[in-house]
């Protein structure tokens, strides 16, 4: 059995941590879902793999998947097994379905399989869609924060006889670039902790941040039960199929956690044991996996839970939205508000300034 091992060098985990971003792997997820639906139906054709790849290559959606397919060509006219041509070339390829491809190819069931890949692509994409579209609301307010706020500034300072033009601008150049801070910090974080290699402290701290740790555990628990499901209803043995599910749910903690999953399982656990090892599932999934096991309905328990998990971490994930909208919200009402008071208090308190320094004409 293959220990999964994290990244050695500083280069290695960054590249990771590249392909793992939320943004990048949202980009080129629709060009790996085109890539295995090619895949697919050459294969359902009979098509020879070498000839295959060297077609896919024609088509290839941008340079960088024509020189990786030429490559996969190439290594697999050498001899090469598919699956480990395909794991030479991690920016294209994600190792929980590079695992699939190596089993597919040693069980004869290549075309099922990435039949069943392509499914679980689709599914994983719109679950990502409606993450996306739950999270326009905080972007909107975020707009309104930056454009919006300086005209408040502006109401304040309009008798001073300063530009009314140069103050919005100059107070919208600050919430710009107090934005783009804050932009950075937080699409740059990923980069900074896998640098550090502290992927897996992390992971495990955000499961511990009131609000966040709910979203964050039903997310990497669908995907688990997603990823062993796939696995399970291709044949694959139990070790094998557990290390397929841990890749899939990019938790740098799952995958730290693994061997002594792994360990569990050569000492006789069962596969549920096993998993409650991972602290992802709570009692009435474990207990629903268990039951399954013992019944030998595995794959079709495995189907239901992933979709009542990716359920819940949608709604989990939408709670969190809610949670970072009325934090916007609140810092935004706080502007406006604190914008207003200076506006109608501010010709006061100067009157009262005046008066008190004896410059007031009766």
């Amino acid at each position: 059995m293959n220990e999964v091992a994290s990244p050695r060098t500083v280069g290695d985990r960054l590249t990771h941590a590249w392909l793992r971003h939320p943004l990048v792997a949202f980009a080129r997820h629709r060009k790996l879902i085109t890539f295995y639906q090619q895949l697919h139906a050459l294969i359902r054709a009979g098509v020879a793999l070498p000839t295959a790849f060297s077609q896919l290559t024609q088509y290839a959606p941008d340079a960088a998947m024509a020189r990786g397919l030429t490559a996969v060509a190439r290594d697999v006219r050498g001899g090469q097994t598919l699956g480990d041509a395909m794991r030479r070339h991690g920016a294209l390829f994600d190792d929980a379905n590079v695992e699939l491809i190596s089993f597919a190819e040693e069980a004869g069931k290549l075309e099922p399989v990435t039949a069943g890949i392509i499914d679980h692509l689709e599914k994983v994409q719109r679950a990502r869609w409606q993450t996306l579209l739950g999270a326009l609301w905080p972007m909107y307010l975020g707009a309104a924060f930056i454009f919006v706020g300086p005209l408040l500034d502006v109401a304040q300072t309009v008798k001073t006889g300063a530009s009314v033009a140069g103050l919005y601008l100059s107070g919208l150049a600050s919430s710009v670039s107090l934005a783009v801070l804050l932009l950075t910090a937080v699409l740059g974080f990923p980069f900074f902790v896998a640098a550090l290699d502290l992927e897996a402290w992390w992971d495990r701290s955000l499961r511990r941040v009131p609000f966040v740790s709910a979203s964050m555990r039903q997310l990497a628990a669908s995907r688990l039960v997603l990823g062993l499901g796939l696995a399970t209803a291709s044949g694959m043995e139990t070790g094998r199929a557990l290390r397929l599910a841990a890749k899939a749910t990019s938790s740098a903690a799952v995958l730290a956690d693994l061997p002594k999953v792994e360990a569990k399982l050569r000492q006789g656990s069962s596969l549920t044991e096993a998993v409650a090892e991972l602290g992802l599932l709570d009692r009435t999934s474990l207990g629903t996996l268990a039951i399954a096991e013992t019944t030998g309905t595995l794959d079709e328990t495995l189907e239901r839970m992933s979709v009542e998990l990716q359920a819940s971490s949608l709604r989990a994930m939408r709670f969190l939205v809610l949670a970072v909208t009325a934090l916007v919200a609140g810092v935004l009402l706080v502007k406006i508000v604190g914008g207003l008071l200076g506006t109608l208090f501010g010709p006061v308190k100067a009157l009262y300034d005046t008066a008190g320094n004896g410059n007031f004409d009766g």
